[in-house]
């Protein structure tokens, strides 16, 4: 070999030599650098969960039954953007991106601002941190809370949304289980509970009743004897303990309700003259007469004597259809009750008592085109002596909330029979001592969803007759679910409309309707939910309740006999209605309703996240 050779074989040794020498010199530092931006990922990290819980302990406490009462800064978020861009690039970007179209990002509540968050966050050492809360716009029961962390060079988002704690949280929610005399109520085959399920008190199951959500309960007592059991379809059930239980007491929830109802529902004469939106509250009674005099009471004796009118209220719903017979959206009746009492002192009445009267037309509330006011229209002399008003038509600011202290039934009026459904448009609140329901009530936003599932199983008739015999899970010849299809149309149907039956006592379907629809909210404070002659006649079908139920001690819908003739002892339906309860997921998605029972100073997690 040549000098010259080996001089060239040299110099390109030392240059791969010195190119590998540097690569690996980079790749070191680069490793070094990875493994240092990790760790401080890591803490960043374990930073911004830290913090992320903390303001969510301290935000509670400005969550309630009118959402989040705080007082908001004005301005944006200086690195929003910069959070907002690594969101979108996520898998689930798209749907945070709807979100992100929800909120007020011109608003939002420097937690640094709240002394007990700055009081724990100093406890913990941390630093170069922010938490800030934003709003959702025109809905005060929705925020964002977004913590961002930074360690060295690494920058980390903590974010959730949360919401206030409804009550109406759960497909189903129950105090107590076993009524007042012992007798227990039972799930049996058949019956659906499609969403999150709770009871406070020990659950009794004949059968296999299936439980499609989450599942909470004290106990459960099982007949092994008439099958298998409960199928559950999440994960197993949490068992509550009693500190559970009392921090969510439906009793509790009841008192704060009463308390703040009467903030955003007042008499018809401060609604007409309100610049806010705000609720009409129907009068519980009316004096109508009054005298003393000296009254036989086994003996001749000084007495004060009155007369009131303690009117029973029919409420309607209805979805405007252009003619001038048809323009409103509720229409509301009151029944003629008048009671007698009797006095020694003018504070401890005693009833003596009553007699009933007519059905009078009271008012009528119509959507104001072009406007985000309602018009209010009276029927006449009656109403307006009732109500306090002294003319018959009002444009009025109205939350969708009407509240009365005395009973209400819920009733087509159009005169077609017992077919027609009533259809509710828009978002409203119905509160009351008692809560009778005589018809199907239907979102109207459903109506076509329904006409098409009755198309799909050959159902005939107009309009109205195939909304009112649709069946939403059918049965085959062994009793089994046919298909889940129908279900699944009406979770993932979009709509705004929505309603709140709240009773501080009883809600009660007063007339069986074959396959019984209710969509609603149900709420029965100190009573329960029930069928008016649930132990009566032949099956009526199925009970579908699209939205919540929560009551006090369970109620019964229905009867029924184990099948001693079969192999399996089946539970089989003798009277009244088997359940099939669907949740109506837009609560927890953003869909906020005046007058829905919120636990006071708490909040919920909807969804948690983090991005870097």
């Amino acid at each position: 070999m040549r000098n010259g050779s080996i001089l060239v074989t040299t110099v390109i040794i030392l240059v791969i030599v010195s190119v590998l020498g540097i690569s690996v010199f980079f790749a070191f530092n680069q490793y070094r650098e990875n493994v240092g931006l990790t760790a401080q990922r890591l803490e960043a990290t374990y930073r911004a969960s830290n913090i992320l819980s903390l303001g969510v302990a301290c935000l509670k406490k400005h969550f309630g039954f009118s959402g989040m009462e705080i007082n908001w800064s004005t301005g944006s978020v200086t690195w929003f953007d910069d959070f907002r861009k690594r969101v979108l690039l996520q898998s689930d970007g798209d749907a945070w991106e709807n979100v992100f179209s929800l909120l007020d990002t011109e608003k939002y509540y420097n937690l640094s601002s709240d002394i007990d968050f700055s009081t724990e966050a100093s406890k913990l050492g941390f630093s170069n941190f922010e938490a800030v809360a934003i709003p959702f716009e025109n809905n005060p029961f929705f925020a964002l809370l977004v913590v961002r962390a930074q360690v060295g060079k690494a920058v980390v988002y903590k974010y959730a949304v949360l919401s206030s704690d409804f009550l109406n949280k759960y497909a189903y929610f129950t105090e107590k289980e076993t009524r007042p005399d012992g007798d227990k109520i039972y799930f049996i085959t058949q019956d659906i509970i499609d969403g999150p399920f709770r009871s406070n008190d020990v659950i009794h199951v004949e059968g296999k009743p299936l439980f499609k959500g989450s599942v909470e309960f004290k106990d459960i007592d099982i007949d092994l004897e008439a099958g298998e059991g409960p199928r559950y379809e999440n994960p197993p059930p949490k068992y509550l303990t009693d500190e559970d239980i009392q921090k969510y007491n439906i009793e509790k929830i009841k008192d704060y309700y009463a308390r703040e109802i009467e903030r955003i529902a007042k008499p018809a004469s401060e609604v007409v003259l309100s610049s806010e939106p705000v609720g009409i509250e129907l009068p519980s009674a009316m004096i109508v007469e009054e005298k003393e005099g000296w009254y036989w009471w086994g003996e001749y004796q000084w007495r004060y004597y009155k007369k009131q009118l303690e009117p029973v209220y029919i409420i309607e719903f209805n979805a405007p259809r252009g003619n001038s017979g048809n323009d409103y959206l509720i229409k509301v009746k009151y029944k003629e009750i008048y009671r007698e009492y009797v006095s020694d002192n003018l504070k401890d009445w005693h009833f003596i008592g009553e007699n009933r009267g007519r059905e009078v037309n009271l008012f009528h509330i119509k959507p104001k085109p072009n406007s985000d006011q309602y018009h209010l229209v009276l029927q006449g002399e009656e109403a307006r002596r009732l109500l306090g008003l002294d003319q018959n038509e009002y444009d009025i600011y109205f939350n969708g909330v009407i509240k009365t202290d005395s009973d209400v039934y819920l009733k087509n009026m159009s005169g077609q029979g017992n077919i027609k459904p009533m259809f509710v448009d828009g978002r409203y609140t119905i509160v009351a001592n008692n809560i009778y329901i005589e018809d199907h009530i239907i979102y109207n936003d459903y109506k076509d969803v329904l006409e098409e599932i009755a198309d799909k199983e050959g159902i005939k008739g107009n309009s109205d007759q195939k909304v009112a015999n649709v069946v939403i899970r059918p049965l085959d010849e062994n009793g089994d679910v046919e298909t889940e299809e129908y279900a699944e149309m009406i979770k993932n149907h979009e709509s705004d409309d929505f309603l709140n039956l709240v009773a501080y006592k009883n809600v009660v379907i007063a007339h069986k309707k074959t396959n019984m629809k209710i969509f609603a909210s149900i709420y029965a404070f100190t009573g329960s939910f029930y069928v008016e002659g649930y132990n009566e006649g032949n099956p009526a079908g199925e009970l579908t309740i699209f939205g919540s139920l929560a009551q006090y001690v369970r109620g019964a819908v229905g009867t029924f006999t184990s099948s001693w003739w079969s192999r399996d002892r089946k539970p089989v339906i003798l009277t009244g209605y088997r359940k099939n309860y669907i949740y109506d997921w837009r609560i927890l998605k953003g869909l906020s309703v005046f007058g829905t029972p919120t636990v006071e100073k708490e909040s919920i997690i909807l969804s948690v996240r983090e991005v870097y």
